[in-house]
């Protein structure tokens, strides 16, 4: 059983919460300002009794490896390498953080489905803030976007966005990053991503 409330009502300042801290790790470096405190978070471990969303037991299970990754004087440069080598390369991406590589057919940056998703966003008024020119369709930016939409109270559009934008392609993404993640901090984190959407996949806002 989830930890969402009975009916699966999900609260949307919960769902806020989450989907910041999830946007910030799957976007940001783990030294990154934004990141640090939740990892300082992370690392000590309590949090999961708190996380809305997911089986009790699998949390903890989670919080609990990633804790031990985070321990040691040398846990730091170990998830930074490990970070670059999944999101920014300059290698080969065993798993693109965009959704297009799993939606257009030919598996490109900007394609249609991208076009889609910037459409709805402008529609609704979401803007995301990015340091570079990169399409919106990343996971990170995603999260955020489901955020900000939980954090105005727009329950409509963020149903919208999970299923039209987000729960369309990301279980071919996990999937992916789980095999990819050599580190067992991001396999961690993948687990936890996955019971987030798979809860708000059926929740009610």
């Amino acid at each position: 059983m989830s930890q969402l409330e009975a009916g699966n009502v999900a609260d949307l300042d919960a769902v806020a919460g989450c989907c910041r801290i999830l946007g910030a790790l799957f976007y940001y470096p783990p030294d990154h300002a934004a990141v640090a405190p939740i990892v300082a978070l992370l690392r000590e471990g309590r949090w999961p009794q708190a996380w809305p969303f997911g089986p009790p037991d699998e949390l903890e299970r989670v919080g609990a490896d990633m804790a031990t990754a985070l321990a040691g004087p040398e846990a730091m440069k170990a998830l930074l390498e490990e970070h670059q080598r999944l999101f920014i390369g300059p290698d080969h991406l065993d798993a693109p953080p965009w959704g297009s590589v799993y939606l257009e057919e030919e598996g490109t940056l900007f394609g249609d489905s991208t076009l889609a998703l910037r459409h709805f966003l402008d529609a609704e008024g979401v803007a995301l803030q990015t340091a570079q020119h990169e399409p919106e369709d990343h996971i990170g930016l995603l999260f955020w976007a489901a955020a900000w939409l939980a954090e105005v109270k727009r329950p409509v559009a963020l149903r919208r966005l999970l299923d039209k934008h987000i729960l369309c392609w990301s279980e071919a993404y996990l999937n992916q990053f789980g095999e990819a993640a050599r580190h067992p901090f991001y396999r961690a984190l993948e687990r936890l991503a996955r019971l987030t959407l798979d809860s708000l996949q059926t929740a009610h806002f």
